[in-house]
């Protein structure tokens, strides 16, 4: 009869540590977020007044999480870059030069590299688009 009421208490202890277990690998699965510099610099023209036509020269980094993440950045970095100058190239002086514009300009462009990467690796992979440097003429 001991013999019984020994196994109950066991059994509670264990899926005790099992939820405890699964918690805290939960908390670790959130990786640290990275970097990746797209280098060379994205340079393009875009459209201006009448026949005038200017140049934008944007120094972006892409944040991602996880090391496997940043290796398909850089594995996909020829693609990335010609998205972005695709991208650059469609957009007009009202949208490339105004202060304003800029944070909207900025998440087009994030959801058109997001856009070109989904369709390349099936996931989404970057966690933010970050213009470090944006000059134009």
């Amino acid at each position: 009869m001991l013999s019984l009421a020994i196994p109950g208490p066991l059994f509670a202890e264990e899926e005790t540590e099992v939820t405890e277990v699964t918690e805290a690998t939960e908390e670790e699965v959130l990786e640290p977020i990275m970097y990746f510099e797209v280098t060379p610099n994205i340079l393009t023209f875009y459209q201006g007044t009448g026949r005038k036509i200017g140049y934008v020269v944007v120094q972006i980094n892409i944040a991602v999480r996880g090391q496997e993440n940043y290796d398909l950045i850089e594995l996909h970095v020829p693609l990335i870059q010609d998205n972005l100058i695709d991208f650059f190239n469609q957009q007009d002086k009202s949208v490339i030069q105004p202060f304003s514009e800029r944070e909207k300009l900025r998440l087009e462009a994030k959801a058109s590299v997001e856009a070109v990467l989904k369709e390349e690796t099936g996931k989404d992979i970057i966690e933010n688009l970050l213009f470090t440097n944006y000059v134009y003429q």
